[in-house]
């Protein structure tokens, strides 16, 4: 397995391989500018002398002589050094290194030109050399050599500083690294920003670690909320069948039987319809594909019946009006769960009053005259549980669903119908 470095060994390995290429190339631009400087000395040189040696030849002929303080000039190739050697594509009026192979330091500087002697051209060589310029050469590099040393210095020290600094600002996010590892896979407690230097990166990472556990613990607590309401809506249509078929072996009355067997299909049917619609939230359907249909009293009256237990024995109505026609593109079974779920919590929390259903074009209001948010009906298993799928079925058909007290007393839920819109949050439920 791979071998993975931590950050502070990264820190310190790419300083380091930045120091050391300004340390190589500070080295290698001091060779190159002393190189630079000594060519166009040799060159300003030896151009100067071929100006002296044209007014000297202007007087006299001479095949050989020097040009103080370095030079030397010949007008003969023959007559140069027997241990110079030309190269043979010597250019033009210009000054060629010659380099001693032996002593591995340069020799001269050559240049090949051509000087007017009587009137006409004559070629001749001029040859350079300064031994102060050589020694002074060696002095400036051994002195620019004590600077690179005392660089070389001071970049072990600054290695040193760096990997003090390095350790001290990597040393928060290793706790961190520390803590997480440490943690159980149940704690989703707040995280603690470490300590040492806080930046600004760390305390954002520290943020969204408990921003993600919140998040998780959010989905863990609507998880177990729709566990119990699952558990609850199936467990009363079963309860229901259960006594329904006990029931039916102790008589043999005709219309006794008649009546089990519709307590046993209104049960099943609704158990099919929970089912249908949990199953229904599962699913990525194509919104659009859906056919669209106009809500009417009998089918929200119908929801009304179905939800008259709760009313027993309390002095309260219901009704229902239709404002203006609207025309929604969802499944009856699932509006049938949405809307069941509301009218249910708004018999329950009713004890006397009214509640009323009212459909406008862009609404759906439940309004009861009952005890209002934040209070729990007594004796209702379950209150407060059917929200939680109404919020997610609203959710998927692009809907949304509030509650408000009303002045006079008692709640109002609306779901506000908004086609081809997308909520821009996940719904959060308490």
């Amino acid at each position: 397995m791979m071998k993975v470095r931590s950050a502070k060994q990264i820190t310190f390995t790419y300083f380091s391989i930045i120091a050391f290429g300004i340390v190589t190339l500070h080295f290698s631009l001091l060779d190159a500018t002393l190189e630079s400087f000594e060519q166009i000395n040799a060159n300003n040189r030896l151009i100067y002398a071929k100006g002296i040696a044209e007014n000297a030849l202007s007087h006299q002929r001479i095949d050989e002589f020097s040009i103080p303080p370095f030079s030397h000039a010949y007008l003969d190739k023959a007559l140069l050094p027997n241990d110079l050697v030309l190269p043979p594509d010597l250019p033009q009026d210009k000054a060629i290194e010659l380099f001693d192979d032996d002593a591995g330091v340069t020799d001269y500087f050559v240049m090949h030109t051509t000087v007017n002697v009587a009137g006409k051209p004559t070629p001749i060589y001029l040859l350079y050399f300064d031994d102060i310029y050589e020694i002074s050469e060696e002095e400036v590099f051994w002195n620019q050599a004590k600077q690179l040393l005392i660089s070389i210095v001071l970049f072990v020290i600054s290695l040193i500083v760096v990997l003090k600094v390095s350790n001290r600002l990597t040393r928060p996010i290793t706790q961190l690294a520390n803590d997480l590892e440490q943690r159980k896979a149940d704690d989703l407690s707040p995280i603690v920003a470490p300590d040492g230097i806080a930046s600004r990166e760390l305390l954002q990472l520290v943020d969204s670690f408990n921003e993600y556990n919140q998040r998780i613990c959010g989905l863990i607590e609507r998880e177990r909320a729709f566990n119990r309401y699952a558990s609850h809506e199936l467990r009363t249509p079963l309860m229901v069948m259960k006594g329904a078929i006990s029931l039916l072996g102790q008589s043999n009355d005709p219309k006794f039987i008649d009546k089990q067997r519709q307590r046993l299909l209104h049960a099943s049917n609704e158990m099919n319809d929970f089912v249908t619609t949990l199953l229904s939230l599962t699913r990525d359907d194509d919104l659009d594909k859906q056919t669209e249909r106009e809500l009417d009293y009998d089918e929200i009256a119908d929801i009304m019946h179905a939800h008259e237990s709760l009313l027993s024995h309390k002095p309260v109505t219901w009704d229902v009006q239709i404002d203006e026609p609207v025309s929604v593109k969802v499944p009856e079974t699932t509006f049938k769960i949405l809307l069941g779920n509301l009218v249910k919590n708004a018999f329950a929390c009713t004890e006397e009053g009214s509640v009323t259903v009212t459909v406008t074009h862009n609404a759906i209001t439940v309004c009861d005259t009952g005890i209002g948010l934040g209070s729990k009906p007594r004796g209702v298993e379950g209150y407060g549980l059917g929200l939680l799928i109404a919020k997610d079925i609203c959710h998927k058909y692009h809907w949304e669903l509030h509650h408000s007290n009303r002045e006079c007393g008692g709640c109002c839920a609306a779901i506000t119908l908004v086609p081809n819109e997308t909520p821009n949050d996940q719904p959060t439920y308490s």
